[in-house]
């Protein structure tokens, strides 16, 4: 028997899941001014790394948040790390194939942050602290059991799941980011279009010392080929920590069959270590699959994530696909709250990340094939990472290039710059449009503008090249690190220029 209902204080924004996503959202709609409510239905952040790889782009936005030196600080690779990757029937051998790779060639040229090599485990923790930090409420233990949604805003029933207790809360917009089966997607009756699954598996995460099959550098990944056990043992961040994977068919078994004994027989036979002793962590099932939402909002309630978009682990893009949303979603959200911008301005949310997200979705899943040694699609083909990480673009032409040129062209990522004293230009975005130029009368301009809108101004020099104006010229560069707009030189009436490319008014 349920307890009563109660009613908490309206709140801005609503956010279903406190996973990777959601605590991004949140915490990128603090630093823009707005407190959200998170609702999270487990009791504590994630015990599994799941994503564990996370790309210069989402670090370049998690920079701008109050994360940002815990987050590099825990999960920088050493520069020169190098890594194994592997093909064999165990770990022990035979061995089809051995191959080493550099994984800390951080391209400083392109960007000021590392990839970096954290759990999803430990992230979580690091984005819930930095949120709190921030004054985001977070609620484990409760689920958003129904919604429904108006002109006035949206009205949520949440359940406390350990005492029954039943509360409404009202909020101007809500945020679905609970993964793959969203109960948000489902109650809007949002479909979803793409390949679909390509198979389930079911993962164990465990630690064990597998120094005796190690060699000359660490282990980062191993395809195993053993008919009774064969899978996948990848490393995490954790040292003697890995995670196991297998196929799983679910119409034969469920993990309920993956007991301790089962998975300790699997880790000796595929680890080719006879008297192997691991400490299991717990069994995930998990489907590789690319779908992605017919659409990312409806009314008042937005989609991030897997909820949105669900796409194969090959290439890493989900959880950096889904952070990414959530920067693009939060300053728009935070310039209609503010009075900065009329609701129109959330149409673009849709517009803009469902055409990356779903090409996205496309090279993971082609990715996938590839792997798979399934021949790809006619017309199709796979680019490079950096196309998919650096190189979206939002607006006219295809949202992906097949090789990745930073121009700073209206719609693409605002290129990284070394200023003066080793400081990114990029350093200068995060909260509040910013103009950059060289130029007395645009800074003139830009400040006169600044009185009565949310704009900063800086006037620095020696990143006119790499953004395509003269020196005479100016740039305007989006919350979310995205070029805005940009002028070769002066312009009649530079304060009108520039206001016009603005979000209007609300």
């Amino acid at each position: 028997m349920q307890a009563p209902s109660s009613q908490t204080p309206p709140v801005p924004v609503l956010i279903v899941g406190g996973g990777l996503v959601g605590l991004s959202t949140a915490l990128f709609l603090a630093h823009q001014g707005v407190r959200a409510l998170v609702v999270e239905k487990h009791a504590g952040t994630s015990l599994h790394p799941r994503a564990r790889g996370f790309h210069a782009r989402t670090v370049e936005l998690l920079r701008s948040t109050c994360a940002r030196e815990e987050l590099e600080r825990a999960g920088a690779v050493p520069e020169g790390t190098v890594v194994g990757e592997l093909v064999a029937v165990t770990l022990a051998g035979p061995v089809h194939s051995w191959k080493t790779r550099t994984v800390s060639e951080q391209r400083t040229d392109l960007s000021p942050c590392p990839f970096v090599f954290l759990g999803q485990d430990r992230l979580e923790p690091i984005l819930l602290k930095a949120a709190r930090s921030q004054g985001v409420e977070v609620l484990f233990g409760h689920e958003v059991t129904g919604f429904t949604q108006d002109a006035e805003g949206v009205r949520a029933t949440v359940l406390d799941r350990g005492t029954g207790a039943v509360s409404t809360v009202q909020a101007a917009h809500l945020i679905g980011a609970d993964g793959v089966r969203s109960s948000v997607r489902e109650a809007l009756g949002i479909a979803q279009r793409g390949r679909g699954s390509f198979g389930h598996n079911v993962s164990t995460l465990f630690d064990a010392d597998l120094s005796s099959v190690q060699r000359e550098v660490p282990l980062a990944f191993a395809v195993l080929t053993h008919p009774e056990a064969g899978g996948i043992i990848a490393a995490t961040d954790v040292r003697d920590r890995w995670i196991h994977s297998t196929r799983l068919d679910v119409a034969r078994e469920t993990a309920a069959d993956f007991t301790e004994a089962r998975w300790t027989q699997r880790l000796r036979t595929v680890t080719g270590i006879p008297d192997l002793k691991p400490t299991l962590h717990g069994t995930f099932v998990w489907e590789g699959a690319e779908r992605v939402a017919e659409r990312f909002s409806a009314g008042r309630v937005f989609l991030v994530g897997d909820a949105a978009h669900q796409m194969p682990p090959t290439g890493g893009f989900g959880a950096n696909t889904g952070i990414h949303d959530a920067a693009n979603l939060a300053w728009k959200l935070a310039a209609v709250l503010n009075g900065h911008a009329g609701p129109a301005l959330l149409e673009t949310y849709d517009a803009e990340r469902r055409p990356v997200a779903a090409a996205t979705a496309n090279q993971a899943a082609l990715l996938a094939m590839k792997m798979m040694k399934r021949e790809l699609p006619a017309g199709e083909e796979i680019v490079e990472d950096d196309a998919v990480t650096l190189g979206y673009r939002y607006g006219d032409g295809p949202p992906l290039p097949k090789t990745f040129v930073p121009t700073g062209e209206p719609g693409t990522r605002a290129p990284h710059v070394w200023l003066e004293g080793r400081r990114s230009i990029l350093d200068l975005f995060g909260n509040g449009f910013v103009l950059l130029t060289g130029n007395k009368a645009w800074s003139d301009a830009g400040r006169s503008l600044a009185e009565r809108r949310p704009l900063r101004v800086h006037e620095v020099h020696g990143w006119q090249q790499a953004y395509g104006v003269g020196d005479d010229g100016a740039c305007l560069v989006r919350p979310d690190g995205m070029v805005s707009a940009r002028w070769n030189g002066p312009v009649q009436n530079l304060e009108q220029a520039l206001e016009a490319t603005l979000p209007e008014g609300a």
